[in-house]
Formats: C-alpha cells, structure tokens, sequence
C-alpha cells in the first residue's frame, strides 16, 4: 500500500452552525475525540508517512482539547490544517498561535465564509460573517493568516468579488471550493463553475481547476478509477475508528484500539484499497478533499491533466501565499 499524504481527523461531530450543504451537525449522538487516541493516531500516522493532518469536524474548535492536539502534531512534524467558522476563534486564538512557542501551532487556518453577510449567514444557519470579520483582525494581531475557505454555490457564486475584495485588503487567499454532492450528482449549474473559472483569474483567487475537469468528465468512473482515498488519506472518526474507504461513503468502521499502524497494513484495509474508485457509489463521485489528495497518485499516468491542473493551480496558490503576501512557509519533517 503506498504511503497516504494526508490524515483527515474528524475530531468532532458536534457544530455551532447548521449549514445548507453539510448534514454533520444533524447527527443526534455527539461525539469528540480524546487526546489519548489523538496522540497515539498521531504518531502512528507518521510512522506510516502521513505529512499533513486536517482536524475537522463538525466545528473542530468544540472539541476543547484542539490546541493540544495541534501541539503534539507539530512537534510530530506534521503540517498541521483546520476550518473553522470563527465563532469560538476569538476563545482560542493566543493557543492556537501557539502562544510561547516559537512557531504557530495550525499551519493552514481556515475561515469559512460563503458570501456576503445576509447570504453567509443564511447559508451557514447562524450569523457568523461579522465573526469571521473579527477574527481576521485577531488572527493577524497573533501573526495567523488565515485563508478565507468560499464553498460555492448556484446561490452565492456572484459574491465572490465581493469577498476577493476583502482578502486582498488583508493579504489573505481566497479559496474557492466547488459544493460537492455525496450521490455523484452535479449540484451546480454550468453557469455557476464558469463563473468561478472566472473569478479564479482574479488576484489572490485560488481553484484548484482539476475538480472542474474531474466534474466535467462525470467524475470518477469505477471502470477506470481516479479516487486514491485509501491510498491517499486515513480517515480517522470522532469514536476513535476509521472509516472506510471514505467518511462520506463509510462502508466499514474498523476500531482502531491503539493498534492504527497495524490496523492500516491489514488484509481488511488492503481489500478495500484494491476497490477505491470502484464500489457503486463510486460512480461519478467528485469528493473534493478524497480527491485533491487523489490526484497526486496519477503523476504516473502521462499524459494526465488532472496531476498537472491541480498542481498549477497549487503554484498561483504558493505564489500568493507565500511570496506576495509574504507569509511564513509551513514547517514539516518529511
């Protein structure tokens, strides 16, 4: 089995917000992650290769033993991920800037933002544009530059100047994350992916155009697979199992119970990496986060334009970031 890239860690299925395109704040029983089974995930993630781990949720600053989590993963190596809606950033901004350290506990912090304020707040339930306002003056005074995440919409996509307007004053990207439906079905119009191939051109706009040329094409076929989720990411739930091949399709939990190294190596997992791609709701799937890490696996395959849309794509995002803005270069021990 190759050498996954990215370890999604749902820490949480608890949310302070009820947004239209997510159903994980429906679920009843709410669950967090404990530190003894973060910690000991952590460390055989990276035994097993992972370099970048994503705590998620839910709303991932609930679970309250996040920044320790973080703290731990750094001092593992890890490039460390999160989004939040802000509504708790305010809470917990001196530890997630890790306040003493001499470097920041969360690499890539994301604010999620999906319009302007009456549209935002309509989508996400509860009124968190002015929080992420906010937050953004409070994260730049701890040196925290978040990127500011617009999940888009038939709904939203024309606010998205509006948006790009208030990244650039801040020196922040902007990221456009196409909505993605768990049934395969294209949940936005031609239209509204023209316009967001559009406003991608714009300064400090990032898209990662293979999800647009993934959706173009009807996504992944089971015939001729594109989806890595297994090889690519381990999915890692709030119970302390992992979920197989993907959260969003979770066939099979498997109880981790301090043994996710071998867990990982075994026959049960390495069956359901010969079939990524291939069971029936497979079809026509476009999962942006099984499928950003996927296109790396396909360097292989010349010629592919979908390795090489998505890491042009990642260069405009390093070039903004990193060199106009002038932001620190995330740190890991590969």
């Amino acid at each position: 089995m190759k050498k996954p890239l990215l370890l999604h860690y749902y820490i949480t299925n608890a949310c302070n917000a009820k947004c239209e395109f997510c159903d994980i704040w429906k679920q009843s029983e709410k669950t967090n992650a404990k530190l003894e089974d973060v910690e000991q995930n952590l460390i055989a993630g990276r035994k097993l290769g992972a370099k970048f781990v994503d705590f998620t949720g839910g709303e991932p600053l609930l679970n309250q033993n996040l920044p320790e989590f973080l703290k731990i993963a750094k001092n593992l190596g890890f490039i460390t991920s999160i989004t939040t809606n802000a509504l708790l950033f305010e809470k917990y901004a001196e530890k997630l800037a890790g306040k003493g350290d001499s470097r920041p506990s969360v690499d890539l912090l994301h604010f999620s933002i999906d319009g302007t304020r009456e549209i935002n707040d309509k989508i996400h339930g509860v009124k968190t544009f002015d929080a992420v306002m906010k937050s953004i003056e409070i994260a730049k005074k701890h040196k925290l530059y978040p990127d500011l995440l617009f999940t888009y919409t038939d709904e939203n996509i024309d606010c998205v100047p509006e948006i790009q307007k208030i990244a650039v004053k801040n020196k922040l990207i902007l990221i456009l994350d196409p909505v993605f439906s768990t049934d395969g079905t294209p949940p936005r119009s031609d239209e509204t992916n023209e316009k967001a191939k559009k406003f991608a051109k714009l300064p400090a706009v990032y898209l990662n155009s293979a999800h647009l040329i993934l959706r173009k094409n009807g996504g992944n076929k089971t015939e001729n697979p594109i989806c890595k989720a297994v090889d690519g990411a381990i999915v890692i739930l709030p119970d302390n199992s992992l979920a197989l091949p993907c959260y969003h399709h979770s066939k099979e939990k498997l109880k981790i119970e301090n043994n996710l190294e071998l867990l990982r190596k075994s026959e049960n997992v390495a069956e359901f990496q010969k079939l990524q791609g291939k069971f029936d709701f497979c079809e026509n799937c476009h999962i942006n986060c099984y499928m950003d890490p996927s296109f790396q696996y396909l360097r292989g395959i010349i010629p592919n334009s979908l390795f090489f849309a998505s890491n042009f794509s990642k260069f405009k995002y390093a070039f903004w970031k990193y060199f106009v803005f002038r932001q620190k270069l995330p740190f890991a021990k590969f």
